[in-house]
């Protein structure tokens, strides 16, 4: 009797084992679809500001966030990468201090004006593996503000330097932009129109409208544009001016104000001084 007990508590222990009842081994692969998504980049003046989507259930360590001068994803797309690439930041950013919105947010400071960056991000693990990248966008660092002009020879405000990042006199040989109205009709132009031995920038009236996340990724597909030394403007439009080192700024009339010798112009800018390309 002893022994078929025995024989039939072994039995049991066998078969528990063989249909997974017993202690199960731990799977330790990256979970599938644990990534960041929607990764979208606001360049500005040396700084970055970075934002992501993390819908991953899965325990998390962090996030590595990558700032590179190449693409990473069209080498690494999968979820190795060789020791020698390191994230931009130097310990495992946890995340903001909104968790329950679903979007992370990370500042990037230090950053070089008018060179091309290849920014993407990485969930890491408490194992320390890495998921697959997010996207990865393009992005270049320039100053972006809000400025105040003064009809032409008005005030002390009456001109503007985007490589500079500072209001100049209009006939300055830095300045980029003025202002002036005439018959009704308030202008932009370009301060070679003052002095030959001024810029000659060009200005050219987008025909686009909406925020500016919308107008930069239209203006990044542009094939041809017409270009002139004054473009009249009003409230809500959009203007592209080219340097002669063919650096951009981007410009959007936000409000006309004030009569005759106090009329002033506001406008939101950004500027990307890296040469031939639209990247904003």
């Amino acid at each position: 009797m002893i022994k078929k007990i025995i024989l039939f508590s072994i039995l049991v222990t066998l078969l528990s084992f063989y249909y997974g009842c017993g202690p199960q081994k731990i799977a330790q692969e990256t979970p599938i679809g644990c990534y960041p998504k929607d990764l979208q980049v606001q360049a500005n003046n040396q700084k970055m500001d970075i934002s992501w989507k993390n819908n991953c259930q899965k325990l998390i360590s962090g996030y590595f966030i990558y700032i590179s001068d190449s693409s990473l994803n069209a080498k690494f797309p999968g979820t190795e990468l060789p020791q020698d690439i390191k994230p931009f930041n130097l310990t495992t950013f946890s995340g903001d201090t909104n968790p329950d919105d679903g979007i992370e947010h990370f500042t990037a400071e230090h950053l070089k004006n008018g060179k091309k960056y290849y920014v993407s991000v990485r969930i890491v693990f408490p194992d320390r593996s890495l998921s697959k990248p997010s996207n990865e966008v393009v992005a270049v660092c320039g100053p972006r503000d809000t400025i105040e002009l003064s009809i032409r020879y008005k005030s002390d405000h009456d001109g503007y330097s985007f490589v500079k990042n500072k209001y100049v006199p209009a006939d300055n040989v830095d300045n980029d932009i003025y202002f002036y109205a005439k018959k009704g009709n308030d202008y932009l132009i370009s301060p070679g129109k003052l002095e030959g031995f001024l810029k000659e920038n060009k200005l050219s009236k987008l025909s686009f409208k909406g925020d500016f996340n919308q107008v930069r990724k239209q203006v990044k597909d542009l094939s041809s544009l017409s270009w002139q030394d004054k473009v009249s403007v009003k409230k809500g439009d959009w203007v592209l001016l080219k340097t002669p080192d063919n650096e951009y700024a981007l410009l959007k009339v936000l409000q006309i104000s004030g009569k005759g010798e106090k009329k002033r112009v506001k406008l939101f800018f950004a500027f990307s001084p890296l040469s031939g390309e639209l990247i904003f």
